[in-house]
C-alpha cells in the first residue's frame, strides 16, 4: 500500500481502498469501524456507497446474461446470472432466472433428433467470428464500464482477434488499457514502498494484485522474484539460527 494507507486512519484505509476498485477489501475495512470512532458515520456512508457500486455491477451482469438467453447462449447466460448474484445476493430475477434455464439446458439434452439437427445448426452460426467476436464485445464493454480494466482489455483484445475492426471496440480497448497500466503503476509504486520498509509480504501482495490486472507485466514479476529470493534467505538464515546451540 501507498504511504497514505499506511499512515491512515481505518476510514482513509478503507476509502483508498474504494477509490482503487478495491470493493470487497473496503467492506470489509469500513464494516470494520466500531460505533464508538468519529469515522463511523463516513464508514456508513462509504458502505453504501460500495454496495450500490454492487448492485450496479450485478445489473451489468445481469443485462448480459438477458442479451445471452435472448441469442439462446444459455450456458453462458447462466454463469452471468450467478455473477450477478455474486454482487447481489438478493437478485430475485437472477435466482429464477438460473433455475430456470438450468431446466431449458437440461430439457434440450432430452430433445428429439429434429432438434438436435436444428441445435447443431445454431451452433454452427455461433462459431462464426462475428458472433463470437459481439460476445466478447458485449462483456468487454461491459467490464469497461464497471472499470474492470484487466478483463476489458482481455474481452476486447479477443474482439479484434476475431474480426480486426469491430465498432468502436479499438478506441475501447486504448481507454481500457491507459487505465489498466495507472493502476498496475500505481501497485508497483506501493509494492515497492513496502519493499523499501522490508515488509515483504505485503509487497509481494501488491505486485500479484498488478499481476492479476497485467499478468505479463515483467517490473512486477521482477520485483516479486527478488522480494520472495529475499523471504526465502531471511528464512534460511533464521532457521539455522534455531538450529545452533544456546
Amino acid at each position: 500500500m501507498s504511504p497514505r494507507y499506511m499512515k491512515g486512519t481505518e476510514y482513509e484505509r478503507a476509502l483508498f481502498l474504494y477509490e482503487n476498485g478495491r470493493l470487497e477489501e473496503a467492506l470489509k475495512k469500513a464494516d470494520s469501524i466500531p460505533k464508538e470512532s468519529a469515522d463511523y458515520k463516513y464508514a456508513r456512508r462509504l458502505i453504501t456507497d460500495i454496495n450500490s457500486a454492487y448492485t450496479m455491477i450485478s445489473r451489468r451482469h445481469a443485462d448480459l446474461a438477458d442479451d445471452l438467453e435472448k441469442a439462446g447462449i444459455y450456458g453462458v447466460a447462466i454463469e452471468e446470472y450467478r455473477l450477478a448474484l455474486r454482487y447481489n445476493p438478493s437478485n430475485a430475477l437472477a435466482k429464477g432466472k438460473i433455475g430456470s434455464l438450468t431446466e431449458a439446458l437440461d430439457e434440450n439434452r432430452g430433445a428429439d433428433n429434429k432438434r438436435v439437427v436444428r441445435d447443431r445448426k445454431r451452433k454452427d452460426e455461433r462459431d462464426e467470428p462475428e458472433y463470437q467476436a459481439n460476445l466478447h464485445y458485449m462483456k468487454g464493454k461491459m467490464y469497461y464500464e464497471t472499470k474492470e480494466w484487466g478483463r476489458a482489455v482481455e474481452e476486447l483484445s479477443d474482439v479484434l482477434k476475431l474480426v480486426p475492426v469491430y465498432m468502436n471496440t479499438e478506441e475501447l480497448l486504448v481507454k481500457a488499457k491507459k487505465e489498466r497500466d495507472r493502476a498496475v503503476e500505481r501497485l508497483i509504486k506501493s509494492g515497492i514502498s513496502y519493499f523499501q520498509s522490508e515488509e515483504m509480504e505485503f509487497a509481494i501482495r501488491e505486485w500479484d494484485s498488478a499481476l492479476d490486472l497485467d499478468p505479463g507485466n515483467k517490473t512486477a514479476a521482477d520485483y516479486r522474484s527478488r522480494a520472495e529470493a529475499i523471504m526465502e534467505r531471511l528464512k534460511n538464515i533464521r532457521e539455522k539460527q534455531e538450529k545452533r546451540p544456546l
